[in-house]
């Protein structure tokens, strides 16, 4: 049994770590887009607004601005994901040092403690890696709302003949 439990609770850990991981991709892949790719569509959308009726220009607007949104969807998965599991890394922590204790007594101190142990790490790496993305979150947030700002204002340039 005690074995499982190890096995579980490695796995809460590297799913923890992949999470951490993924959201680290997905932000550092946001940040590059805005930084380079972003700017070159900027560019194509001033040539595809030169001549463009009403409707095509709502069309152009959510052409571009869907495509700043990518992403999110990761980020916020993993800011709800992470502290659920470490939540169950702390049960598995917790039920790993009851086992210990019916299995050895209480007197083995060394033994209970690692779960306990197992427990308090898979809580504040949960906590850590929801932090992380929550942050994340919120700086792709605000590149988004640039984002969005500067297509808006590209169309209405368009359409006040700058």
């Amino acid at each position: 049994m005690s074995f499982n439990l190890e096995t579980l609770h490695s796995f809460v850990f590297y799913a923890l770590y992949g999470l951490l991981f993924l959201a680290t991709f997905v932000f550092v892949e946001r940040l590059l887009y805005f930084s380079f790719t972003f700017p070159a569509e900027k560019k194509l959308l001033r040539r595809e607004l030169e001549g463009a009726d009403e409707k095509k220009l709502e069309l152009l607007i959510v052409k571009y601005s869907d495509k700043l949104g990518r992403g999110k969807g990761v980020l916020l998965f993993t800011v709800t994901g992470a502290p659920l599991l470490g939540l169950l890394g702390t049960v598995l922590g917790i039920m790993e040092s009851f086992t210990t204790m019916a299995e050895r007594g209480v007197s083995d101190v060394a033994s209970v403690s690692k779960g306990i142990a197992y427990a308090l790490e898979a809580t504040a790496l949960g906590i850590a890696v929801a932090l992380f993305a929550l942050a994340y979150y919120y700086l792709l947030g605000a590149l988004i709302k640039r984002g969005k700002s500067q297509i808006r204002r590209l169309v209405l340039k368009n359409l006040n003949g700058e």
